[in-house]
């Protein structure tokens, strides 16, 4: 059966009656409500190089200042560097000398000799820096400075020949200086290469860094190759890379929180200067007559304008003579009472006076008002804020632990502790290595660490030997028993080792275990007991388990 179309007999001069429209599709995401939140503001969509290029300068100058001028936030700075490096950061040579004829024990004694030579160069001024004055140690402490201030931190690695170290007096050649941020300036030339003070090839490697130094007064640019002819590293560049993939410069890691920080130092004036005026009080006298009004009808009354009305009875003159009267009335009456208040008014500067005031006059006291509640709340969110973006704690910044426990404590330091680790890995640990490899090199192009095969053997092989890990301070406990006895199951469950219970406390497990058999041996020595041994009791060597211990003593 074929189905006919349906037809519809519309009047003539009618139309078909309009949909109804439906409801107009909107955005999923970022749908705005109706006071338009997300429309004002505005946002743009660009590379991050530009973000950094446009921000970098000013937001280090602010950066800079607050570590000046602010306690919270220099405080946090030095929490942060001791959370990082602490005193300083050990080395922990890792080298893999597979094919280059080391044994186990060559390997051991090798690394003892590196670690110990390093040791003595880091800590001496006048060998590891070149200007003679700071230990590596410290040069990593203001790596970090200059990474929170500018995101960034530079190392310039020179080399003194044998005459100048004979002037110096010092063995060494290889040496470190340190180089502020703001000493690359961001120009950008994009045909030459040179993209915020670095120059880059093709494929987007550092060429060389365009810093500008002073000479005899004078500010000029002078382009620092980033290695040498060897491939030696002539120039230590950290920053955190991941923040802004594609800038090759780095910006301060408070650039977000800037606004807060001047916040919360314009809360803190705002605050001060209300106490300050608490400390002021104003004082008035609030009487029953008319002020302004009674001196200017007196004054009108004085001056013989006023109009005789049509009302009035008599002459002019008789008209004169009564408005001048009332005048001089009104003149006495107030002249009489200022007389008074000068006899026995209130006077605010004697120490003990009986004040007398006329009648319904009341003296009131006027003072400034506290903040108020929401003052404390809001200050304490405030550094919540730079806290979670300095990445520590919100006690170690406010120094307030007045509502901590041990549970929240903990639960803190997990947190933040990866912060301070990732931290350590991405800044202070690569400056220490780039010194690191270029004082190996000389150490063993000049004989004075010996390596197999010589330093031939060494260029080759060059990434193998110098690997190494860099030691920082150990993780922070609430509760040292407490976290011993973790360390401790986690060693006999098997899911730890001591090398990584001696990493997480900041110590190099080799190193303790030499430094244990020589003090057993001593110990041994001299006949006294050995404090490595577990002890099962408090009784002796069973303690508690020891046969009559177990049950009480019968009776």
């Amino acid at each position: 059966m074929v189905e006919t179309k349906p037809r519809v007999r519309v009047p003539a001069g009618r139309a078909l009656q309009a949909a109804i429209p439906g409801p107009r599709p909107t955005m999923r995401y970022l749908r705005d409500d109706k006071s338009g939140t997300l429309a004002l503001r505005r946002a743009v969509s660009r590379d991050a190089r530009a973000d950094v290029w446009e921000a970098g300068d000013r937001a280090y100058a602010l950066a800079v200042d607050f570590m000046h001028n602010s306690g919270w936030i220099a405080g946090a700075a030095d929490q942060i560097i001791v959370d990082t490096i602490g005193t300083e950061l050990k080395l922990n040579a890792r080298p893999d000398f597979t094919g280059l004829g080391y044994s186990d024990k060559e390997r051991a004694d090798w690394v003892q000799t590196v670690e110990r030579a390093w040791k003595r160069w880091a800590w001496t001024p006048s060998e590891c820096d070149l200007a003679g004055k700071a230990t590596v140690a410290e040069m990593a402490d203001g790596v970090m400075r200059h990474y929170l201030a500018g995101g960034e931190g530079f190392g310039v690695l020179s080399y003194l020949d044998q005459r100048t170290r004979a002037r110096y007096g010092v063995e060494t050649g290889t040496k470190v200086s340190l180089v502020a941020p703001h000493r690359l300036p961001r120009r950008t030339l994009l045909f030459e290469g040179l993209d915020q003070g670095i120059l880059h090839d093709v494929n987007g490697r550092v060429i060389a860094y365009r810093f500008r130094r002073q000479s005899d007064g004078l500010d000029l640019d002078e382009d620092i190759a980033a290695r040498d002819g060897q491939g030696l590293q002539q120039v230590i560049h950290v920053m955190d890379r991941g923040d802004n993939p594609d800038s090759p410069r780095g910006i301060s890691p408070m650039a977000p929180i800037l606004k807060v920080i001047a916040q919360s130092d314009q809360l803190a004036d705002a605050t001060l200067a209300t106490a300050l005026l608490q400390t002021i009080f104003a004082a008035t006298i609030q009487s029953p007559e008319p002020s302004v009004e009674a001196f200017q009808a007196i004054q009108t009354l004085a001056t013989d304008n006023v109009e005789m009305p049509a009302t009035w009875v008599g002459t002019e003159d008789d008209w004169d003579s009564y408005v001048g009267s009332i005048a001089g009335d009104l003149i006495d009456v107030w002249g009489q009472r200022i007389g008074a208040l000068k006899e026995g008014g209130i006077n605010l500067s004697d120490t003990a006076r009986i004040g007398h005031m006329g009648p319904g006059e009341e003296l009131k006291f006027h003072t400034a008002q506290t903040p108020g509640g929401n003052y404390l709340p809001f200050s304490q969110n405030l550094q919540r804020e730079m806290a979670r973006r300095l990445g520590i704690m919100f006690e170690s910044l406010s120094m307030d632990f007045s509502g901590a426990s041990y549970s929240s404590v903990r639960m803190g330091v997990s947190t933040i502790w990866p912060i301070a680790v990732r931290r350590r890995e991405r800044i202070a640990a690569p400056f220490c290595q780039g010194v690191y490899e270029a004082w190996l090199d000389e150490q063993i192009a000049m004989g004075r660490i010996p390596f197999k095969g010589g330093y031939r053997a060494f260029a080759a092989n060059r990434l193998k030997v110098t690997w190494a890990e860099w030691q920082g301070p150990a993780k922070p406990s609430a509760d040292d028993y407490k976290s011993a006895l973790a360390a401790k199951v986690r060693m006999e469950t098997g899911v730890s080792s001591l090398a990584d219970e001696c990493a997480e406390m900041g110590r190099d497990a080799d190193e303790l275990m030499i430094t244990r058999s020589n003090e057993l041996k001593r110990l041994t020595e001299l006949g006294l007991p050995s404090p490595f041994e577990r002890m099962s009791g408090g009784g002796g060597p069973q303690g508690a388990a020891a046969e009559g211990n177990r049950e009480p003593a019968a009776s």
